[in-house]
């Protein structure tokens, strides 16, 4: 039940992202796919796609070390409206750096 609610939730934060446009800070991406606005993980790009009213995807790139990557995953992995989680670790010369790609879907009237 309560992973319904989040659902909800992250569908109308990426609705008003997708109002805001280009005014949406990183924190509000941040929050659109259930991330807290303080975390460090680094947010590299994000696009919204889709045809509004109807249905709307929040694709973004996040950048954290490799040691990372089990909280990232499960915090994605707890929102339902989550569709994609990809991975990419970097190799020479960053052996450091994870890229996490995640695309949020909305369905339904903003």
């Amino acid at each position: 039940m309560a992973q319904e609610g989040q659902a909800r939730g992250s569908h109308k934060l990426v609705a008003q992202l997708a109002k805001k446009g280009a005014a949406a800070t990183h924190e509000d991406v941040k929050a659109a796919v259930a991330l807290a606005a303080n975390s460090d993980y680094k947010l590299l790009r994000w696009l919204i796609r889709g045809i509004p009213a109807v249905y709307l995807e929040l694709e973004t790139v996040f950048e954290a070390k490799p040691q990372q990557l089990g909280d990232l995953v499960n915090q994605f992995a707890a929102n339902a409206s989550i569709r994609n989680i990809n991975i990419l670790i970097n190799g020479i010369p960053y052996p450091d750096i994870a890229q996490v790609n995640v695309v949020a879907a909305h369905s339904g009237e903003i």
